[in-house]
């Protein structure tokens, strides 16, 4: 279970004093336990991931999975919750691992491709795609049903915005399922369609929208992205690659202020106001900022988006530096709690380190001068 409104419950009272500051936190959060509980899907966050390299503006990188999608490392906990490995029970949610990458374009654009693609063993392919700067435009492709090593044009399509040159890009995969995905590059997505399938929850199934499944030769569940072992991504002309993230998580660009940060993962976000069942992730795994002119602060308590430590149907509340994002003192053992603990323990504020008043109060010295 989560609290869907948390991420942003800090846009309803000021800084005045660390003392209010904290009743004031509390009793929102405990309000929010009694009031907006409801059950959610398991999504992801960028401190989180499982690797988060730095490149050297290098233009092929490939990246091959430590453990297969469906290996019990990607649920740490399910043993210790009497769930054991069952080859007759899969845990699906252990597909949804995401690939980011971020690069730059440097010279004249005209030449520059964007290939990306998630394989299986002996090159079979799953998906990919292809971005064309000079034609503005992107294709995908699925494999053969002769050879799945030979791909086969799926969709194509146009983008909204170009490539320039001295611009930042980023190309994001987000698996879903088996044979359901989420490419976006830049924001928009890389695919077309949609369908309705059900969720069942008891007696009850639940419509929902969903991507189209990508042709495969393999069936689901065990087919597709659950035979997934490479991500590799190329590209040529003035594209360069800066930056690769990988996990049970979202990532977005180093160095944001915290609501430059909310507004680029709204964009690639899922939801009726966003990219609807094509965005990578859910709009509640964002970031909360301060508000009243402060929204560039991070707030010090934060809900991320579950990883592989994670327990069950458990995300995790942590404290973050205020200007920079990152998890306190880079120490999740210290700092990050189950959510699931947290509510049961009715949502302590264990956060007070993290706290900077002194930044605050400087910060808004500077709006008042502005004024």
């Amino acid at each position: 279970y989560y609290i869907t409104n948390n991420l942003r419950f800090s846009s309803r009272f000021q800084l005045e004093s660390n003392c209010k500051y904290q009743k004031q936190q509390v009793h929102v959060m405990l309000a929010l336990i009694l009031s907006s509980i409801v059950v959610l899907s398991t999504p992801t966050q960028a401190h989180l991931c499982y690797n988060d390299a730095t490149l050297d503006d290098v233009q092929d990188y490939s990246y091959e999975l430590p453990y297969s999608p469906f290996d019990d490392y990607w649920n740490n906990q399910r043993i210790d919750y009497n769930r054991p490995d069952n080859s007759k029970t899969l845990v699906k949610h252990n597909l949804h691992l995401g690939f980011t990458v971020f690069g730059k374009f440097v010279g004249n654009t005209d030449g520059a491709v964007i290939r990306a693609g998630y394989y299986g063993e002996y090159n079979k392919l799953i998906y990919s795609v292809e971005v064309n700067c000079a034609s503005k435009s992107w294709k995908s492709f699925a494999p053969s049903a002769a050879d799945p090593k030979i791909p086969a044009p799926y969709q194509a399509g146009v983008l909204e915005k170009g490539c320039l040159d001295g611009e930042e890009f980023d190309l994001i995969l987000k698996v879903k399922q088996a044979h359901q995905f989420a490419w976006l590059f830049n924001g928009e997505p890389l695919q077309k369609g949609m369908q309705v399938t059900h969720f069942a929850r008891g007696a009850h199934r639940k419509p929902r929208n969903r991507t189209l499944n990508v042709p495969s030769p393999d069936e689901s569940p065990r087919g597709g992205a659950a035979k997934a072992v490479k991500f590799n991504v190329e590209t040529s002309g003035a594209a360069v690659m800066t930056r690769f993230a990988f996990g049970r998580c979202v990532a977005w660009p180093r160095n944001l202020p915290c609501n430059e940060t909310r507004d680029w993962l709204w964009e690639r976000s899922k939801g009726e106001s966003f990219r609807a069942t094509h965005g990578a992730h859910n709009t509640f795994w964002t970031v909360s900022c301060l508000s009243h002119g402060l929204e560039h602060l991070f707030w010090p308590t934060q809900v991320l988006h579950g990883d592989e430590f994670a327990k069950p149907q458990s995300g995790w509340v942590c404290c973050l530096d205020m200007k920079t994002g990152e998890i306190w003192k880079n120490d999740k053992a210290r700092f990050c709690r189950h959510m699931v603990d947290w509510i049961s323990d009715l949502a302590p504020d264990f956060c007070h380190e993290a706290l900077d008043e002194e930044l605050i109060k400087a910060e808004e010295k500077k709006l008042d001068r502005s004024i």
